[in-house]
């Protein structure tokens, strides 16, 4: 499967739930198979879960950060009792939340995805993966 393939069956197979049709057949299986082999489309799926959020990709350094620090549990009202908030916004910049009752957080400098500098004031978004609308 292709990128244009994989970014054509990108909403009905991401659509839950899934009719049992679309999880057993051939198309979906190669559709996982290429997410997990092309680094290019899974920044792309992560670009449109970040718009589908709402956020302004303008505001992150990168796609990776907007998608981990924009989190919304509806089991956990505080990012610091949420196992899945792995990235939290602070006023210095961006950290992994330290789980020890409080508000602590580990001050990162480069984005644990990508590398990039998380105090750049640029959105990197790779070659291939800004066509979110395809």
């Amino acid at each position: 499967m292709d990128c244009l393939r994989y970014r054509e069956l990108y909403e009905p197979f991401m659509s839950l739930p899934l009719p049992r049709g679309v999880w057993e057949s051939a198309d979906y299986q190669a559709w996982q198979s290429h997410w997990l082999d092309c680094k290019t489309c899974k920044e792309w799926d992560l670009l449109k879960r970040v718009q589908a959020r709402g956020i302004d990709l303008a505001d992150y350094p990168c796609v990776h950060v907007a998608y981990h620090s924009t989190h919304v549990c509806e089991l956990h009202a505080d990012a610091w009792e949420c196992p899945d908030m792995t990235l939290v916004r602070t006023a210095g910049g961006f950290g992994i939340p330290v789980r020890d009752g409080g508000t602590s957080v580990a001050r990162i400098e480069f984005c644990p995805w990508c590398g990039i500098s998380v105090s750049g004031s640029k959105t990197a978004i790779p070659d291939g993966v800004a066509d979110a609308g395809a």
